[in-house]
C-alpha cells in the first residue's frame, strides 16, 4: 500500500495522566490544546482520529458535534482514564459500553474505535471490545520496559501490514516502535515527540518510515496547550515533573515539522476508520 499516516488525539486533560492518579478533578484545564490541534489540521487540510474520555463527553459536547459534522473519526478512551488492567473484565466492559453509548447519543453516529488509557490492554479485554461492536482498536504497543502498558496477544489475527492486525472485519492498529540501541522506542508521538529534540525525532521517524508504510501518531491536548503548566499539589517527584513539563511549548512546532516531513516523504493522511475501510 502507499505510505499512509494516521494522526490521533487522546482527548483527556493533564490531571488524567496516570502519575497524577488520585487527583479526581482540577479547576485548571489544558484542553485549549484541542483547538490548537484542530487549527493545525485545518492549516494542512488533513483528517484525524480522536479518542474521548467519557467524563469529558458532555462538557465537550459542542466540540464533539462539530468534529462529527466535519467527518472526524471519534472513538472511546474509557471513562476517567482508569487503566483497564486494574479493573475486572466486567467493570471494564460496563464502563466502555457506557462511554460508547454516550458518544453515539451525542453524535448520532456509530462509534467504531477504542484506545485504552496507558495502552493497558490484554486479549481478554480486546475480545470484550469486539463483542461490544467496536470495529477497531489502537491499544497495542511493544514497549515492555514501561510497566503500565499491557501485553496484547494477536494469535488468530492476520497482519496485512506491519503493525496492523485483522480478524474478520475487526482491526488492531499497533502504535509503532523502533529498535534503537537494543531497546524499543516509541516513534509515534506522545511524550517522545515532546521530550526528544526535533532532530532526533526526525531521525527516528525517517528510519521507521524507511521500513514501514503505515505511521501512526498519538498526542494529548495538554502537550499542545498554550497555557502555563500547573504545579500539582502533593509529593510529586522530580522525575514526574520532568516527564509532565519538559518540552511543553515546543510540541506545536514539532508537530507542524512532522506533518511537513511526512508530506515531503510522500505520505497521505487518513483516519483509523478510513484506513480500516480501505484495508477491507
Amino acid at each position: 500500500m502507499r505510505p499512509t499516516a494516521v494522526l490521533s488525539l487522546d482527548m483527556e486533560d493533564w490531571y488524567h495522566l496516570d502519575y497524577f492518579s488520585g487527583m479526581e478533578s482540577s479547576d485548571y484545564s489544558m484542553l485549549d490544546g484541542i483547538d490548537v490541534y484542530r487549527n493545525l489540521l485545518e492549516k494542512f487540510n488533513i483528517p484525524s482520529s480522536y479518542f474521548v474520555l467519557g467524563e469529558l463527553m458532555e462538557p465537550l459536547e459542542a466540540v464533539l458535534c462539530e468534529l462529527s459534522k466535519e467527518g472526524a473519526d471519534l472513538g472511546v478512551h474509557g471513562m476517567n482514564h482508569a487503566r483497564p488492567l486494574t479493573m475486572s473484565v466486567e467493570e471494564f466492559t460496563k464502563e466502555v459500553d457506557t462511554a460508547k453509548a454516550t458518544l453515539e447519543k451525542i453524535t448520532g453516529k456509530p462509534v467504531l474505535g477504542y484506545r485504552a488509557p496507558c495502552f493497558s490492554m490484554d486479549r481478554e479485554r480486546l475480545d470484550a471490545i469486539r463483542a461490544l461492536g467496536f470495529k477497531y482498536d489502537s491499544s497495542r504497543i511493544d514497549f515492555s520496559s514501561y510497566p503500565l502498558y499491557g501485553s496484547l496477544d494477536m494469535e488468530g489475527f492476520e497482519s496485512p501490514e506491519p503493525f496492523v492486525y485483522k480478524k474478520e472485519d475487526f482491526f488492531e492498529f499497533e502504535v509503532g516502535t523502533l529498535s534503537f540501541f537494543s531497546r524499543q522506542i516509541p516513534v509515534s508521538g506522545g511524550g517522545y515527540l515532546r521530550i526528544f529534540p526535533w532532530k532526533l525525532m526526525r531521525y527516528l521517524v525517517k528510519k521507521y518510515i524507511s521500513k514501514f508504510n503505515v505511521y501512526t501518531l498519538y498526542i494529548h491536548p495538554f502537550e499542545l496547550s498554550r497555557k502555563k503548566p500547573p504545579s500539582p499539589d502533593g509529593n510529586i517527584s522530580a522525575l514526574t515533573r520532568f516527564r509532565f513539563q519538559h518540552g511543553l511549548g515546543t510540541v506545536e512546532k514539532k508537530l507542524e515539522n512532522l506533518i511537513d516531513f511526512l508530506k515531503g516523504e510522500g505520505f497521505s493522511f487518513t483516519t483509523f476508520a478510513s484506513l480500516r475501510k480501505d484495508l477491507l
